[in-house]
């Protein structure tokens, strides 16, 4: 739990703010517990667990924006291979699959 406010909050103050950037959250509630799924309805782009797995989805996530970022830098450097942004959920529980990759 964050000492001041919620991820939960956080998040939906943010979207309620005109926030539209990628949020990640990062939960030790198990999948299906209800303050779960309130955490990744709340706006979330991706929501990971608190273990290796999450931590390495976090790394990967990262990465792909790091990449992005280079590529915007480079003169000519095709949109092509530029990863999407990840969907803000709007539908129901983010869903995390660490060994597959974002997809929009």
């Amino acid at each position: 739990q964050m000492p001041v406010l919620t991820g939960e909050k956080a998040t939906r103050a943010l979207r309620a703010g005109g926030f539209e950037g990628v949020i990640v959250g990062m939960t030790g509630d198990p999948k299906g517990c209800s303050e779960r799924d309130e955490f990744e309805a709340a706006g979330l782009n991706l929501c990971v667990e608190k273990d290796t797995p999450g931590i390495q989805r976090i790394a990967q996530v990262l990465g792909s924006f790091a990449l992005n970022e280079e590529l915007k830098e480079e003169p000519g450097a095709g949109s092509s291979i530029i990863p999407p942004a990840l969907p803000v959920n709007q539908a129901g529980p983010a869903v995390d699959h660490p060994s597959q990759p974002l997809s929009p």
